[in-house]
């Protein structure tokens, strides 16, 4: 293994339900009225895309655009929040990552800007060799499109690279560009992870998974739970 890319959302931080929270609220602000729980069926899809296929369901005006300036407007969850904070072990799993002379990179389907107030705020950028906002893709996930542009920057080849994703789009984008992919499940939202290769519920568990046996030269624990097929 040369290389870990993370997604970032419910992988590096715990934002899914705090963030979706606040758009519901400029949703409603719309005029759209549609509850959290759906909402969150969106996760792992840009902010732009999930207002465009909210919209068109609740609002009979196409005003993406106008809707997009307004949550903006209100201000941003990851440059504001007191909720931004790392998941637990996340730090020390990067700092062991570094040390191994692993390489890493965050691939986001939120925009730069938000990545890097997050990471900045958590005072983990430090730790990623690459950062890919969705704003700089033409196709965000389910495409393969980030993760391809990840895996060739740090010049590692498909067999070279490991996945953290937290969602089904997420897993079907690494999935989709060839990639072993680690189910996470320490985010307070559970999503359906059983398309990846694996699951685990902490950075811990998986420092002292197969994955890292011939970093840690340790054996498998009980917490990694490998998926059928």
């Amino acid at each position: 293994m040369r290389s870990v890319l993370f997604d970032m959302d419910g992988v590096l931080l715990d934002s899914e339900i705090p963030a979706f929270d606040m758009l519901r609220e400029s949703l409603a602000a719309f005029g759209v009225q549609i509850s959290l729980e759906e909402l969150l069926t969106y996760i792992g899809n840009s902010t732009r895309m999930i207002a465009e296929n909210v919209l068109k369901k609740y609002s009979p005006e196409d005003n993406t655009d106008e809707f997009l300036s307004f949550h903006a407007s209100r201000g941003s969850f990851y440059a504001t929040s007191d909720k931004v904070r790392p998941m637990e072990g996340l730090e020390e799993f990067l700092l062991y990552l570094k040390h191994s002379n692993i390489q890493t990179a965050v691939v986001s389907s939120t925009r730069s800007v938000s990545v890097l107030n997050a990471l900045n705020r958590m005072n983990i950028l430090k730790y990623f060799d690459i950062v890919i906002g969705g704003d700089m893709l033409a196709h965000t996930k389910p495409d393969p499109e980030g993760y391809n542009r990840a895996r060739r920057l740090l010049g590692s080849a498909i067999e070279e690279c490991l996945v953290i994703e937290d969602s089904p789009i997420g897993i079907k984008a690494a999935k989709n560009a060839g990639l072993k992919v680690i189910g996470y499940k320490g985010s307070a939202y559970q999503q359906d992870t059983s398309g990846a290769d694996a699951e685990f519920e902490s950075y811990e568990g998986l420092k002292k998974s197969r994955y890292f046996r011939n970093f840690a030269g340790i054996h498998d624990i009980q917490e990694v739970r490998l998926c059928s097929g």
